[in-house]
């Protein structure tokens, strides 16, 4: 089988939907099928082209038997608006697009992300090509830019949420992360027949401890004899990350307070959070995040009120996968809760209330038995649900079973 892949977002790119791109393309090649990625500059979440890819041409490369081709694409430093989102999804989507007509005829094309203008030119390729197309939606563009404020416009949310289920509709198998996710493209007029659940994963072998507590804490400049509150991944708007350095600042507690990752908002979250108690590190290596997650007392995950979507972040699952107690500011009926409260995992709190996170955390921290139980709990449920070896292997299985069938059709007379 002969895949080609249209997404913004790989590797060497560690958070959001990257690695689980990544996961699904290394295993389609052992598999012996042949994977074409066609991808951005690497850029996020830091909205910065990475050193070394800041040649303003075409590049290949082979990784992990997987080619490829990385476009040049408008990348905004500062993504706060609806112009510079829909350059940023447009460009790559043109640019892409007209790249991937130079590549040998796929017998399958995959989207992967939440940019609809990169899935209808997914979706014109094949059309072109005459091959099925499949969309693994990653998120609702229009609803999460909705919720962040992107869009303020009613009649604008109407029209491009119309555009953006048009555009699913017509892929021949659609990915979903969550029953939210199918629940809302159902309504919006996809078959049922075309939705397919397949959870974000994680490597749930793959965050096993290298070193002690004490080690890993001081190899950071962090305090062994304090317990440790830990927030790692993306620091955009949508995280609404002021809210846990203000729960940080008025803290009472002999806490350390640790964020590991990069994003838009990290300049003004330093500026905010109080010295002595937090720290600061860009994105670690897998070895070094298991250390990290080890020697945490408690995880962090924070939402802004007006975020209610059928994503979950994958920061929690990989909370879950370490064993971790989670703390969340987030929206009652967000994703995350459901799943907090469904896994019994952590605490869920009202969002953007830095006393109610700030008392949460407190609860935890003077109950380590509790901990235990919820971070035994987060993780039996992450072996059960999110094993990634599974889920791409389930994945590949119907890429496979949607060529072939095609394949099929194409030779019946």
């Amino acid at each position: 089988m002969r895949v080609v892949v249209i997404g913004i977002n790989y590797p060497p790119e560690v958070a959001g939907i990257a690695p689980q791109t990544a996961a699904l393309c290394r295993h389609l090649s052992a598999e012996g099928h042949t994977v074409h990625v066609l991808t951005a500059k690497p850029h996020y979440p830091a909205w910065r082209v990475f050193a070394g890819y800041r040649q303003i041409r075409i590049t290949r490369e082979v990784h992990d038997g997987v080619r490829v081709t990385r476009v040049p694409s408008y990348i905004p430093a500062n993504p706060s608006s609806m112009i510079r989102r829909l350059l940023y999804d447009g460009s790559f989507a043109l640019i892409a697009g007209l790249t991937a007509l130079r590549l040998p005829r796929a017998d399958i094309y995959l989207y992967v992300g939440a940019q609809p203008a990169v899935a209808l030119a997914a979706a014109l390729l094949a059309r072109f090509n005459g091959r099925p197309w499949v969309a693994k939606v990653a998120d609702l563009a229009v609803s999460a830019g909705a919720a962040v404020g992107l869009i303020p416009n009613r009649a604008l949310i109407r029209l491009l949420r119309t555009v953006e289920y048009a555009i699913y509709r017509r892929a021949d198998v659609v990915f979903v992360l969550t029953e939210g996710f199918a629940e809302e493209l159902a309504r919006h007029g996809v078959c049922d027949h075309k939705l397919h659940l397949v959870r974000d994963s994680e490597d749930v072998g793959g965050l096993t401890p290298t070193t002690s507590r004490a080690e890993a804490l001081l190899r950071n400049g962090l305090n062994p004899d304090r317990p440790l509150v830990t927030h790692i991944g993306s620091m955009g708007r949508k995280q609404g990350l002021r809210v846990a350095v203000q729960a940080a600042n008025d803290d009472q507690t002999d806490a350390s307070w640790l964020f590991v990752g990069d994003g838009p908002e990290r300049p003004v979250i330093e500026r905010l959070a109080p010295a002595g108690r937090t720290c600061f590190l860009p994105f670690v290596s897998q070895a070094e995040l298991a250390d990290i997650l080890a020697a945490s007392d408690v995880a962090l995950l924070t939402q802004r009120r007006r975020v209610i979507e059928s994503v979950i972040p994958s920061k929690l699952i990989t909370y879950m996968t370490a064993g971790l107690p989670v703390v969340a500011s987030v929206h009652v009926e967000s994703e995350a809760a459901r799943l907090i409260r469904r896994s019994r995992c952590g605490l869920v709190v009202e969002p953007e209330a830095s006393e109610s996170l700030r008392s949460a955390i407190d609860e935890l921290l003077a109950d380590p038995n509790r901990r235990r139980q919820l971070g035994a709990a987060g993780r039996a449920f992450a072996e059960r649900e999110f094993d990634r070896s599974r889920i791409v292997a389930r994945q590949a299985a119907i890429l496979d079973l949607l060529a072939s069938g095609n394949e099929r059709n194409r030779r019946s007379p």
